[in-house]
């Protein structure tokens, strides 16, 4: 401590010492009339004052040399201290890759059933194609290859289990309907596009994408026709060979890709010999399949593909004809009952809800009853 700080706090100047005295005016009777001090104590308080000014004055000249001493006296000791390493730095967080989000692109793994991954031939192949006014058509390449057999989705020839095909037909021109299709049916299933579809290559091509086997649904004259009006360039029996090859053309020049055609408006058109004959032709000279709807229990549309060597299939029931759940279950059983009987089946069927609901629960169990969902392609020629 400094001398001034000790001499602080021994201010005993004449000020200082007055509030101490009280305790002699204590003795001499309070606040009454003061008596004159005697000698004796007078003398011992000026000896008191004397050794604390003393006091004061040794402390005010040797405070540094006591602090000195009394700091000496002091065990210590220096230790080095290492300065302290710079914090690591913290090293750059990586972020997980994401999942992929689910899109409509692949639909979702139905429970029991192996999710196929397979690959279709992207169109259009090189050779299977030819330019036109029509657009660009199918056609035999040189080397013998056929659209339907490079376009068709593949399946296995030593599954012998009896097959079932499922046509989703006259898709396209809802696009709502359509996406909700591509979207939700497995890829086992065959889709059929209307021509008159906007962006019909885009549809095509996503549903190739997808897995899917496709058709073209080519617009044919009904029974009831023009009241039922199948719509622009379909074919007409009023018509010659060369307007209805010409107007078939123009259907097929919409799309890439697609393995045959089929038609669910023609029950007046596919029934006439004369107005069929020339479509055959023309398919068995492209290269492509011919799936008859059997809009008309007397179509001839098979028998006649049959006889020319055009590979064909024959639809064997509208599975959703009738909407209700029930209806439509029993149709799913009939055909795995005629695939059992004739080797295969085919079946047609409406992008509806409530269809691809049940064709979606059907598929879980297919499998368990020794049923074979088949693309189109792989049936034809099959049925008895």
């Amino acid at each position: 401590m400094k001398a001034p700080a000790l001499l602080g706090r021994l201010r005993f100047d004449v000020r200082g010492l007055r509030p101490g005295l009280g305790w002699l005016r204590r003795i001499r009777g309070g606040a009454g009339p003061r008596k004159p001090l005697s000698r004796p104590l007078l003398g011992a308080v000026a000896l008191v004052a004397v050794a604390y000014a003393g006091l004061g004055g040794w402390l005010a000249l040797n405070a540094d040399a006591t602090r000195e001493a009394w700091q000496a006296s002091i065990p210590s000791t220096t230790v080095a201290v290492a300065p302290l390493p710079p914090p690591p730095k913290p090293e750059p967080k990586v972020a997980a890759p994401a999942a992929p989000l689910p899109t409509d692109a692949a639909p979702l793994p139905l429970p029991g059933a192996p999710a196929a991954a397979v690959t279709l031939v992207p169109a259009p192949v090189p050779g299977l194609v030819e330019d036109s006014r029509s657009g660009p058509l199918p056609r035999i390449a040189q080397d013998g290859r056929k659209p339907w057999q490079v376009y068709a989705r593949p399946f296995p020839a030593t599954d012998k289990r009896p097959r079932v095909a499922i046509v989703m037909s006259d898709l396209g021109l809802s696009g709502v309907t359509t996406g909700n299709a591509l979207a939700k049916l497995p890829p086992g299933i065959t889709l059929a596009f209307l021509p008159y579809a906007e962006r019909l290559d885009d549809w095509v091509e996503r549903a190739r994408t997808k897995g899917h086997e496709v058709m073209l649904s080519v617009p044919m004259e009904p029974l009831n026709y023009p009241r039922d009006d199948p719509g622009p360039n379909a074919l007409l029996t009023m018509l010659g060979p060369d307007r209805n090859v010409e107007r078939l053309e123009w259907s097929l020049g919409k799309a890439v890709g697609y393995v045959g055609i089929t038609s669910t408006t023609g029950s007046k058109f596919t029934a006439n010999p004369a107005a069929m004959q020339p479509v055959i032709d023309a398919l068995k000279a492209r290269g492509l399949l011919l799936v008859d709807a059997r809009a008309n229990p007397k179509s001839v549309a098979g028998p006649l593909a049959n006889l020319a060597g055009v590979p064909r299939a024959l639809g064997d029931r509208i599975i959703d004809r009738d909407l209700s759940r029930g209806a439509i279950d029993d149709q799913l059983r009939e055909l795995e009952e005629l695939a059992k009987t004739n080797g295969a089946a085919v079946g047609f069927a409406s992008p509806y809800p409530t269809t691809i609901e049940r064709l979606n629960l059907w598929l879980t169990s297919v499998a368990d009853r020794g049923i074979a969902l088949a693309p189109v392609s792989a049936v034809v020629n099959i049925q008895k």
